[in-house]
């Protein structure tokens, strides 16, 4: 709840009991801070990075702005001078560390950035699978493993385990409803 007097000052006062009193402090000043930050970059995409690094930081140190220091705003937009000039460094070192190793930078299109992020969800996917897979029984892990990543028969994992066949489809089907429920909760938690 924001306190009875809303200015910049007593809002980031509150935010130490309640972060949420921060929210108004945001709204008033990002669309100014994110208007500098892209004029002094030239890249929305950057600049809206920077504006979430200068907020998240600003929110962090709320407790230590002081009102005789002066005014918020100026205090958020030295905050993004401070994001800027690290973010320059950065890439700075980066851009000679390259240099110096004879690398070229990577110029990516959208198409192959969505194809990386494509590419790591499926890694983080099989990561999950494969650790929800271990918490199978033992039957049931050894069923699926055999059945899945091996792509063993029903008769011959049947032959390898000393059961029936009707048994290791048995411990294939539950070892697999068990591992999609677990993903689904898994994803639903996420979400």
């Amino acid at each position: 709840m924001a306190p009875a007097d809303d200015s910049d000052a007593a809002l980031l006062a509150a935010t130490r009991r309640d972060p949420a009193a921060f929210g108004p402090v945001y709204e008033r000043h990002a669309p100014a801070v994110l208007a500098y930050l892209r004029a002094r970059t030239r890249s929305t995409e950057q600049a809206l990075d920077l504006t979430a690094e200068t907020f998240a930081s600003a929110l962090h140190a709320a407790a230590r702005y002081r009102a005789a220091d002066g005014p918020v705003r100026a205090w958020l937009f030295g905050i993004a001078n401070h994001k800027l000039l690290d973010a320059r460094r950065r890439s700075y070192v980066a851009g000679r560390a390259l240099r110096r190793l004879r690398i070229d930078a990577l110029d990516l299109t959208r198409d192959e950035i969505a194809e990386v992020d494509r590419r790591l969800s499926e890694q983080a996917d099989g990561e999950l699978a494969m650790r929800l897979v271990a918490d199978l029984p033992p039957d049931q892990r050894e069923a699926v493993l055999a059945r899945v990543v091996e792509e063993a028969g029903y008769a011959e994992l049947a032959a390898r385990f000393d059961t029936s066949e009707a048994n290791v489809r048995a411990r294939v089907h539950r070892g697999l409803r068990r591992l999609g429920a677990r993903i689904d909760r898994t994803r639903e938690q996420d979400a």
